[in-house]
């Protein structure tokens, strides 16, 4: 096993440099996630490439190029510096896990040495063995079809899955509640008796979601995410405020009674891993383009819609910083900065109520949707947050306050700029600084 960052890098180089000539190299280095220099050999222009590059950035380096080449060492490696910092899945939680499969086959409908391929290179883990097998996948093969003499937990000793990263380990636990392997009452009993386990050291199997209507399971940590899944995106209002019914009271499905045009809908499913702006343009193109439009032009309008809603040079400054310093490094994994987005509802007809308490911040400035529940607010605070009639008010800073602590106990992160931080030459490097801090925390990875 690589035991630092240097032995890391130089892993990577010689994966590269030996597995490509020179004229493919840039190609494969950019297929890893970076560039290499144009001149010297091949390993020195893998590691001019990657001099000055963050830790986690090497690692997901690595962790690619371990993953495309099959270097088991090198990918499980990165994978331990990437989880640095979370929770572990110990060794008594995977025993544990692995006595759940002596009443049900891991690999289910699955023939189980392909099952195993899927998440393990067994091809490639050669061994010593008493009766002259080449690789694992023969052992298993020989031990567990053959002639049935090994139990689960004798296979994820063969494997190394007591000590093998958390999410080469998830992989495999992931891949035996896929519906590929087993569906209805098995599937479902199986994960709760896994979640029994998996809970004691804050982890959980949820669905993430379904194939030909069945559920797809993901390990995700008991994060602190907001419960429940985002549903009735309403956001940019640009005009009126929108009047919504209930279409389904059942189903908590709204209509927009008027006002419709003022305001964008988004009405896909999000999942637990939050929604990108590529899954956001991707939903413009559908619903608000010709067919011929292609990706790039669709979110070009679509950012061009949504800065119409903004509302002061402060905001618009923090929107196009964002696109402006992290389009580039992000791509296809940039989630979606989500302008002017309607947090609670306040009905028309209430206005016509006497002694009635409004309510208070009923948009946010800006919503980010991010992996595992996370919802982020970002507010930009201009006069108006602090005062009232152009003087100083108590009144309005408690009242802003008192949202952000209703906010914060449902486990949104709130945020906030001063206005006056986003104007002048440096403000962009204080927009790309928070954003690269807060992507970090939240594990978002550059595409």
């Amino acid at each position: 096993m690589i035991k630092d960052l240097g032995l890391l890098a130089e892993g990577i180089a010689g994966i590269l440099g030996n597995s490509n000539t020179h004229d493919k190299l840039a190609d494969a280095c950019a297929d890893a996630g970076f560039q290499p220099a144009s001149e010297g050999s091949k390993r020195d222009r893998v590691r001019a490439g990657l001099a000055g590059k963050a830790v986690r950035e090497i690692a997901e380096i690595a962790e690619r190029v371990g993953e495309r080449y099959g270097r088991f060492d090198l990918q499980e490696e990165a994978l331990s510096l990437l989880e640095e910092g979370e929770p572990p899945i110990t060794e008594i939680t995977r025993r544990d896990i692995a006595r759940c499969f002596d009443s049900v086959s891991i690999n289910g409908e699955l023939s189980l040495v392909p099952f195993i391929k899927r998440v393990w290179p067994i091809d490639n883990m050669t061994m010593d063995d008493f009766f002259g097998l080449p690789n694992l996948a023969e052992k298993i093969e020989r031990h567990m079809v053959r002639n049935e003499d090994w139990t689960v937990s004798d296979l994820f000793g063969e494997l190394g899955a007591w000590t093998c990263s958390r999410k080469r380990f998830a992989s495999l636990i992931e891949a035996a509640l896929h519906p590929l392997a087993r569906r209805g009452q098995e599937q479902v009993q199986l994960a709760e008796r896994l979640n029994v386990v998996f809970g004691r050291d804050g982890y959980r199997l949820e669905i993430c979601g379904f194939e030909s209507g069945y559920p797809i399971y993901r390990v995700t940590p008991l994060a602190r995410g907001v419960a429940g899944r985002p549903k009735n995106l309403i956001f940019a209002s640009i005009g009126p405020k929108p009047e919504i019914g209930f279409k389904d009271a059942v189903n908590n499905d709204i209509i927009i009674l008027s006002n419709a045009d003022s305001c964008l809908v988004y009405d896909r499913p999000i999942s637990d891993d939050g929604l990108l702006w590529s899954e956001l343009g991707d939903w413009w193109r559908t619903t608000h383009c010709e067919t011929d439009t292609t990706a790039d032009e669709a979110r070009q309008r679509l950012g061009k819609r949504l800065r119409e809603s903004l509302a002061s040079d402060g905001e618009r400054g923090l929107f196009d910083t964002y696109f402006r310093r992290l389009r580039g490094t992000f791509a296809e994994a940039l989630p979606a900065l989500i302008p002017q987005v309607y947090l609670h509802y306040d009905p028309a007809i209430m206005a016509r109520i006497r002694h009635r308490e409004t309510i208070p911040r009923q948009r946010m400035d800006f919503l980010l949707l991010l992996p595992r529940k996370a919802r982020v607010v970002i507010e930009v605070d201009g006069q108006h947050h602090f005062a009232q009639g152009g003087s100083p008010s108590l009144a309005a800073y408690a009242q802003m306050v008192r949202a952000d602590r209703d906010l914060r106990l449902l486990e949104y992160e709130v945020y906030r700029f001063g206005a006056n931080e986003l104007v002048g030459a440096a403000y962009e490097d204080t927009v790309q600084r928070f954003f690269a801090r807060l992507f970090e925390k939240h594990r978002v990875r550059s595409s």
